[in-house]
């Protein structure tokens, strides 16, 4: 009975980490998509053979106690902390700890007071890293900032508050070419797929879009019935890297943060280097 609770749990608490963990300001989120989200990220994340030749001993033994106890539970890497007796294991795009029993877990963040460094947010950034350029571009609406030099991609609702918010933002970026992915989120705006298909399909998109996130109204896709809209091809995109709420950005190097971000904050995001 202990070891059937125990995916449920886990589902529960990486959900709440991802959330607080990670997101860089109020955002719109599905339910269902999230819940839905933090289910696959547990069940079918790839598994990646442990060697143990690679391992020390000690790690050894906690990784067999943990399969043990949990054999259900996809893990892609295990790892060492620097805390003795404490272990890591990368499940889906998050990070668990447990002990060298593996009776005890916990999620949350593992801090380095000396080096002042977050080690889990360095590591879940890696684990949640999307390569910028494996991103279907041609896919999402294109606007130019200046001379369009830095890339930004934006998952957006065109009827999240909050994604409207942002739009007013990035007008003021530097230099930036943002590629906003039309992603509806149906469950809590449910015209908000049909007026994504409208901007999609519309001859000035950029144009159209910006309309839409000003709360315009946006002629219909009846007007243009030869368009072949690619928001189901966003939703499915939004799901493979564990998307579920907008705004949702992804900088070149990769890394995402949720939310209306102030400028200061969205150009130093924008400007980040890989780390």
């Amino acid at each position: 009975m202990i070891k059937s609770k125990f995916s449920i749990f886990l589902v529960s608490a990486l959900g709440a980490f991802g959330t607080f963990a990670f997101a860089g300001g109020a955002s719109c989120g599905n339910p269902a998509t999230v819940a839905k989200t933090a289910s696959e990220r547990t069940s079918t994340a790839k598994v990646q053979a442990v060697k143990y030749s690679d391992l020390s001993t000690e790690l050894k033994q906690a990784v067999e106690n943990f399969q043990e106890r949990y054999p259900k539970t996809q893990v892609k890497l295990f790892s060492l902390t620097p805390v003795k007796g404490i272990f890591e294991a990368s499940v889906g795009k998050e990070v668990i700890y447990f002990d060298s029993s593996a009776r005890f877990l916990f999620s949350g963040r593992l801090l380095d007071m000396d080096q002042g460094v977050d080690l889990t947010e360095k590591r879940v950034r890696d684990l949640r890293r999307i390569a910028f350029n494996s991103l279907p571009l041609d896919k999402a609406v294109k606007t130019v900032y200046g001379n369009g030099s830095k890339k930004l991609a934006v998952f957006t609702d065109v009827d999240c508050p909050y994604s409207r918010k942002l739009a007013q933002t990035l007008k003021d970026l530097k230099d930036t070419t943002v590629y906003t992915f039309l992603f509806p989120l149906e469950s809590i705006h449910p015209k908000a797929r049909a007026k994504s298909d409208a901007v999609w399909c519309a001859k000035d998109s950029s144009a159209e879009l910006s309309k839409a996130l000003k709360g315009d109204d946006i002629k219909a896709l009846a007007n243009n019935p030869l368009c072949s809209s690619v928001v189901s091809d966003v939703i499915r995109l939004a799901a493979e890297h564990g998307i579920g709420g907008t705004p949702t950005l992804i900088n070149e190097p990769g890394d995402r943060i949720s939310g209306a971000l102030p400028l200061e904050k969205l150009q130093n995001f924008v400007d980040a280097q890989k780390s």
